[in-house]
């Protein structure tokens, strides 16, 4: 088992990346960069801030097999408690850009309780040079275009969205020691 180091002052970093996170989440696209710490095994620096910051000993976490590694395990039980599950129900997933597939089988959830959907979190190749994504709605006083580089199934989902608000799935991408966010509240047209 291999540990990895966390935010060097807990406290403060973590309350600074949930300060980010929650920029992103509140202005879709725009790009924000997270408090530096190491990359737990095959995930991103920014992905494991995401982790460190969001998940805990009462959060779910769905890994898919292209990141699950015992770095990535041993330092999730270590350092968050988060328990690992198999899942698509879980609040929260970390996903690789190149296994990401079929992302609508994680939980949308539904107009009585939309607060059981699932929060993504995507490792991509780079946050600009993919397809153009217009976005518009809460957070946005005009439309924002965005160009991160998505895999198919990413786009399939966003062009087919066939949930409405609150229903939906929250998308996080991530690369190096970058994210952005696109709520589910964002419309999203793929162009």
């Amino acid at each position: 088992m291999t540990l990895l180091a966390s935010f060097s002052h807990p406290v403060a970093d973590a309350q600074r990346a949930f300060r980010r996170i929650l920029k992103a989440m509140s202005e879709p696209g725009v790009m924000v960069s997270l408090p530096s710490l190491p990359a737990w095994g095959k995930a991103s620096c920014a992905a494991t801030a995401v982790m460190m910051t969001l998940v805990d000993r009462e959060t779910p976490l769905w890994i898919d097999d292209a990141l699950r590694d015992d770095a990535l395990l041993s330092n999730l039980r270590f350092h968050t408690g988060a328990p690992i599950t198999d899942s698509t129900e879980a609040p929260f997933a970390l996903m690789h850009a190149k296994s990401a597939t079929s992302i609508d089988r994680f939980s949308p959830g539904d107009n009585l309780s939309p607060e059981k959907s699932s929060t993504l979190i995507i490792d991509v190749p780079a946050l600009s040079g993919g397809l153009t994504l217009r976005l518009r709605g809460p957070g946005l006083q005009e439309r924002r275009a965005i160009a991160p580089q998505l895999p198919e199934s990413v786009l399939s989902y966003l062009r087919d969205r066939n949930h409405r608000f609150p229903q939906g799935i929250d998308l996080i991408f991530t690369c190096g020691e970058n994210m952005m966010a696109l709520p589910r509240s964002t419309d999203v047209e793929v162009c």
